[in-house]
């Protein structure tokens, strides 16, 4: 059963109640807290900081000159600033490959100043601003790395992509055969499995002390990047970034779809997952906060200095305050 992890008050009465789950667990998969009883999801992008696994471990970004920066675009969903336009191009120019190369699609940037800033110029977005031509740029640099076509590397049997499904089922502490395989906005094979599953991923991503060497090495390298470069995970104003930065790489963070959140806690060894049933992202702020917050690792200046993804005002046309949107629920250990 899911629990009511958020509720949006108008006045003195609960309008709308947001249902969903959150577990962390340990290295190990032990549960150290839970709320709602986990179920099966898509990891949507969540995913993106293991995917990097096959390339880093062997040897891929020395291959191509690929330094922290690049593999943090990798592992993002960016919101198509130019900072990170900068540093996909980039990516692009060193393993040999034009932006026409990548199958992501476009859509309007993230970053509405960057959007405004396209209309008003009369110009449409462009392959670099999908918020997903980091991933699709770092799976090409692997089947690239691997010696493989690359004109259908989206192709859930392309075997980069079977590569790539296979280090992160293992991560998850789950069988290939097992993750339920579908096809995420931007056409890369997205992963289905428990959500117990996801936070066990982070946790040992976090933890880098599982595998082999190889591995242990480039979940610590993963992390280092993601941490040194929050703004290429994200962007400006967005969660990702802003809580990185502020806990300073105490959480490793990546948000996902339609309401999914992942994130690792090195120094504790654990992993939370959480899944917004109806697939709400705005409420992903006051869940994670509130979670962090109820395992004590945000103190209370942190969490102030995050406000902005915190309890959200609901207003009227006039701008009124006239209720707010807040976290509902209380973590079981």
């Amino acid at each position: 059963m899911s629990a009511v992890l958020v509720e949006v008050v108008r006045g003195a009465m609960v309008e709308n109640r947001h249902r969903g789950a959150i577990v962390v667990v340990d290295g190990e998969g032990r549960r150290v807290a839970s709320v709602g009883e986990p179920s099966v999801t898509y990891m949507r992008s969540s995913s993106k900081p293991l995917m990097t696994l096959p390339l880093v471990e062997q040897g891929g970004l020395e291959q191509f000159g690929l330094g922290d920066e690049h593999l943090a675009i990798f592992a993002s969903s960016h919101a198509g600033e130019e900072e990170h336009r900068r540093v996909v191009l980039e990516s692009l120019q060193r393993i040999g490959l034009a932006e026409t190369a990548l199958a992501c699609g476009t859509h309007t940037p993230f970053d509405r100043k960057t959007a405004d800033a396209l209309r008003a110029a009369g110009q449409k977005p462009t392959v670099l601003h999908c918020n997903c031509s980091g991933k699709h740029t770092g799976v090409l640099a692997y089947a690239l790395f691997k010696g493989y076509p690359i004109d259908n590397y989206c192709d859930p049997k392309h075997p980069a992509e079977v590569e790539i499904l296979t280090a992160v089922a293992d991560m998850a502490g789950v069988k290939p055969e097992d993750v339920v395989i579908g096809v995420d906005g931007c056409s890369i094979p997205v992963y289905g499995m428990p959500l117990e599953n996801i936070a066990l991923s982070f946790a040992r991503l976090g933890l880098a002390n599982y595998g082999t060497a190889e591995r242990r090495k480039a979940c610590a390298r993963i992390c280092r990047a993601m941490i040194a470069h929050p703004f290429l995970i994200s962007g400006t104003g967005r969660l990702d970034t802003d809580l990185m930065t502020v806990t300073k790489g105490a959480v490793v963070a990546k948000i996902g779809a339609d309401g999914v959140y992942a994130l690792a806690v090195p120094e504790k060894g654990w992993g939370l997952a959480a899944k917004v049933e109806d697939g709400n992202m705005k409420v992903l702020g006051p869940i994670i906060l509130e979670a962090l917050s109820q395992l004590g690792l945000l103190s209370a200046e942190q969490r102030k200095a995050l406000a902005a993804h915190d309890r959200y005002a609901v207003k009227n046309n006039v701008k009124e305050v006239v209720g707010e949107t807040r976290a509902a629920f209380t973590l079981e250990g």
